[in-house]
């Protein structure tokens, strides 16, 4: 069952997600929270790979684009 966060998680989460500065390190967070978000849920995290790996893309298409 994916995972459910705290008000306390959350804020945590939104302070981790503020303070990183590059594309890469939001990346790692991003990542991070998806894991935790989908808990033992497969399919959770089937659908939070996707959607991560098209953001990825997005970013290093932005990145080489003049």
């Amino acid at each position: 069952m994916a995972a459910q966060l705290s008000k306390g998680q959350v804020a945590r989460w939104d302070k981790r997600l503020a303070e990183t500065t590059t594309n890469k390190a939001r990346a790692t967070a991003l990542w991070d929270l998806a894991r935790l978000l989908a808990g033992t849920d497969d399919a959770a995290w089937a659908d939070l790979v996707v959607l991560l790996q098209g953001w990825t893309t997005e970013q290093q298409s932005r990145r080489s684009s003049p």
